[in-house]
């Protein structure tokens, strides 16, 4: 995963690296904190690892789209995978940012209508949380 990540960044392939970034922390939220189950929801999975990576406080964004309310998961990972753009009003991918809201958590939020996924240093906060979830002995290797 990792490497597939960095391979996009390397090559200037901003919009994989936020998909990849995005299925990935789905998936790394389902096998880390869920062993797996199948029966877990979707955005159950999502926010468990945005929380192990410290972001949080993006899960409370009030996002809006086509006029009604969306969660945050539902606008940037179902979004870019099914869409290929967020679900929000103006949903965009940059590769780097130096507002401290974006070295925090990964992204911008400029309004219920408006998200940036920065792909650098949300990889960076991907990277870190999936350290620690080796330190912390909560990933599970399989032979």
């Amino acid at each position: 995963m990792v490497n597939d990540i960095l391979g996009a960044i390397q090559t200037g392939g901003n919009y994989l690296a936020a998909l990849g970034l995005a299925s990935y922390t789905e998936i790394c939220g389902r096998q880390i904190f869920f062993g797996g189950d199948n029966n877990k929801k979707d955005w159950e999975c999502f926010n468990q690892f945005i929380k192990h990576m410290g972001s949080e406080e993006i899960l409370n964004e009030k996002l809006i789209f086509e006029g009604k309310p969306v969660y945050f998961k539902d606008a940037v990972r179902n979004g870019l995978v099914h869409r290929y753009f967020m679900k929000v009003g103006s949903g965009k991918v940059a590769m780097s940012s130096s507002k401290a809201q974006a070295k925090r958590t990964g992204f911008l939020i400029n309004g219920p209508n408006e998200v940036v996924m920065v792909v650098i240093p949300y990889f960076e906060l991907f990277c870190g949380a999936l350290k620690r979830a080796r330190d912390e002995e909560l990933l599970k290797w399989r032979s």
